[in-house]
């Protein structure tokens, strides 16, 4: 059978998600029917140059949010109270960036993998080029910042040229309200912005570049192999494993790679990050610490640092297996971002260290799973309100308990069962969409897994190159 020579359309959120269907009144509403996206000459403003503008429309207020900090300095409680905290200068102040370098340099802890220590220590060294004291705090931020946004451009990128039939489903981590507040409170955005690298890279079939873009995600945070696991089980059932092996060849050669000079150079320093794990005590972020200052308040016993960790661990491990009966058990193979999302998710409710910056590691994810607008936006406002309120719950704890602009624990813990409550009610539906694919977006739009679908994605470039000009 002849092929067609005209390129697929893309799909319009605005035609396509009810929500947006209802919402973009105030701009003129959906996008006309006598438009033909994908096929229609776009001029500038291209499917891709508008979420570059989104990245840098969102990017400046995100920095705008840091603003006072910027102005006053990152002092406390203000910058809780003002919510403007940040976990880059707090690094620079607390590991003494300014002078050591993380896991090179002897007796220095990090809270990060090598690759966001040795960005944070470039970044510290470059920063003293323009000054001392505040000057230089505020510089190592900004300059962290700006990497952060080019990052989340490139990120934004990839996630659009994911699904080519869907590339505004890339929106949703271009302008995300969630980014708007922790885009620039740690390097955690460096870690979802190289696993859309890397998932980008997967399926355009550059197999060993997916690999190692994935392993340097996880050395930014480790949540990373969670998503190696989804590709894993995937293959796996799918019977592709073997050609699938130069991703995890390429995984581990970066991982070790950017691990290897640390470990053998200074060891002390990186057993460091791994020892955390179970000897510092339970994040305020976590369902443990809420759980132990609860008890606190009311005179019980709470989890100590150990029973903290072995809980967690055995619930991520209830997790994966209920993934492997989920993605083993489903009449039709899961899609590599659904279970990926599915993963992470968990991996977020029942970490021991987990904090409300954490939730942006499900953005890419949410794109690839489930890009439905209505449930994304809700599931961020809770995102959001347990941000906002952690940090006004710390405004208190290490204000001397000085409540004038802050809240009570409670109203912390409200807001925090809240956003878990929001995200499990976004994994059930995920969960429906394995077991129920007619409910799946992309599959009810005839694609199947567009990270694994490269035959289809090879006729699709073939088909869209004689309009390389075309959005």
């Amino acid at each position: 059978m002849q092929l067609s020579r005209t390129p697929p359309p893309i799909v319009v959120p605005s035609r396509s998600d009810q929500f947006l269907q209802k919402n973009t009144e105030l701009i003129g509403g959906p996008l006309g029917k006598r438009t033909q996206p994908g096929r229609t000459r776009t001029g500038f403003f291209s499917v891709e140059r508008v979420l570059l503008l989104l990245v840098l429309l969102a990017g400046v207020l995100a920095l705008l949010f840091k603003d006072h900090c910027r102005q006053v300095g990152w002092l406390t409680p203000d910058q809780y109270s003002t919510t403007c905290y940040s976990a880059i200068p707090a690094a620079f102040q607390d590991d003494s960036l300014g002078r050591l370098f993380p896991y090179f340099s002897p007796g220095v802890s990090f809270d990060y993998l090598p690759l966001g220590g040795l960005i944070a220590g470039i970044t510290a060294w470059l920063s003293g080029f323009g000054g001392t004291g505040g000057t230089r705090l505020l510089g190592f931020f900004d300059l962290n910042a700006l990497l952060l946004v080019i990052a989340w451009m490139f990120g934004t990128i990839a996630l659009a040229r994911s699904t080519r039939r869907r590339p505004w489903d890339a929106a949703i981590f271009a302008c995300s309200p969630l980014l708007l507040f922790t885009a620039f409170s740690s390097w955690d955005l460096w870690a979802a912005a190289l696993a859309a690298v890397g998932l980008f890279l997967l399926s355009r079939r550059r197999l060993a570049g997916a690999g190692i873009a994935l392993g340097l995600a996880s050395c930014v945070q480790p949540y990373v192999a969670l998503i190696l696991l989804a590709i894993l089980l995937v293959s796996i059932r799918r019977r592709q494993l073997l050609s699938l092996l130069p991703v995890w060849l390429g995984f581990v050669a970066s991982f070790a790679a950017l691990n290897l000079p640390p470990l053998m150079l200074n060891p002390a320093s990186w057993r460091g990050y791994w020892s955390r794990a179970w000897t510092e005590e339970a994040s305020t972020g976590s369902i443990y610490g809420a759980i132990t200052a609860l008890a606190g308040r009311l005179g019980g016993p709470g989890f100590t640092a150990l029973d903290a960790f072995w809980v967690s661990m055995a619930l991520l491990v209830f997790g994966i297996i209920a993934a492997v009966l989920l993605c083993f058990g489903a009449q039709q193979t899961p899609r590599i971002g659904s279970l990926a999302f599915l993963l992470v998710a968990w991996f977020i409710l029942v970490d021991k260290q987990a904090a409300p910056e954490h939730l942006l590691w499900l953005l890419p994810l949410f794109a690839l799973a489930r890009p439905r607008w209505r449930g994304v936006l809700i599931w961020q406002v809770f995102g959001v309100l347990w941000y906002l309120a952690e940090l006004l719950y710390l405004g208190v704890v290490l204000g001397d308990n000085n409540s004038q602009h802050g809240i009570d624990l409670p109203y912390y813990i409200l807001a925090l069962l809240l956003s878990g409550a929001a995200t499990l009610i976004m994994m059930g539906f995920v969960c429906r969409d394995v077991f129920r694919p007619r409910h799946d977006l992309l599959r009810r739009g005839g694609i199947d897994d567009p990270l694994l679908d490269w035959r289809l994605r090879t006729d699709e470039s073939s088909l869209a190159r004689p309009a390389a000009h075309l959005a």
